[in-house]
């Protein structure tokens, strides 16, 4: 018998109920916040995580938690178009987790400029810094159940070629982006230049390895 079609419904809106309330959560956070703030708040920072721009405070208010609303419809609803839609059953549950984990990502960096706002002394720089990598920690525990499609994980022309080169890859890139995202965490204790360094760096070494090795491997299994 051939999988269930993905779809948006009820009976999948009801397991992503958590995400759902994070979302309403977040919304009515921003709102209860925002008669609290000064008329210009901080809204931009640069990599050292010092203010360089100034803006209303509905922004801060309100844009993460709009951003965090259209990701989630979007991670909903591109499935719909993929080619692979009926692999889809085979990884619902690593899909939900990854909504929930990006979302609440989102969730922690409102949190973090809605307290910058309200004048609250946070360090966007350490913050940032330690909440990236472990963003890719928690993306790298998901990695492994993910099957082949066009839109979630490791997505080069030799993953979508062979299965077995998506499943290889995926294995690799978990256990990488698992336990370097942690390392990488570590770097928030650094001063902010060499902290920046090693987290662009960190970063690049875990996306690019798991391209090369999914190169690497098709050009083993091919004929």
């Amino acid at each position: 018998m051939s999988p269930e079609p993905y779809r948006v419904d009820g009976a999948l809106l009801r397991k992503d109920a958590v995400v759902v309330a994070l979302i309403a959560l977040d919304v009515l956070f921003g709102l209860a916040a925002w008669s609290r703030m000064p008329a210009r708040v901080p809204i931009h920072w640069d990599a050292a995580g010092q203010v360089n721009g100034w803006g209303p405070s509905w922004v801060n208010a309100f844009l993460p938690p709009g951003i965090a609303i259209l990701l989630y419809l979007t991670f909903l609803y591109v499935p719909l178009v993929d080619p692979h839609h009926r692999n889809y059953a085979a990884f619902a549950g690593p899909l939900r987790g990854l909504r929930l984990l990006v979302v609440a990502f989102l969730v922690f960096v409102h949190v973090l400029v809605v307290l910058v706002s309200l004048g609250v002394a946070v360090s966007m720089g350490v913050a940032m810094r330690a909440g990236l990598p472990l963003l890719f920690a928690g993306i790298g525990a998901i990695l492994p159940g993910l099957r082949q499609n066009w839109f979630f994980g490791i997505r080069t022309p030799w993953t979508l070629a062979k299965e077995e080169v998506w499943t290889r890859t995926h294995a690799l890139a978990g256990r990488m982006w698992t336990r370097g995202g942690v390392a990488l965490a570590f770097g928030a204790a650094l001063p902010p230049r060499p902290g920046l360094a090693a987290l662009v760096g960190g970063i690049v070494v875990l996306v690019l390895v798991p391209v090369v090795y999914s190169a690497v491997i098709y050009r083993r299994l091919s004929p």
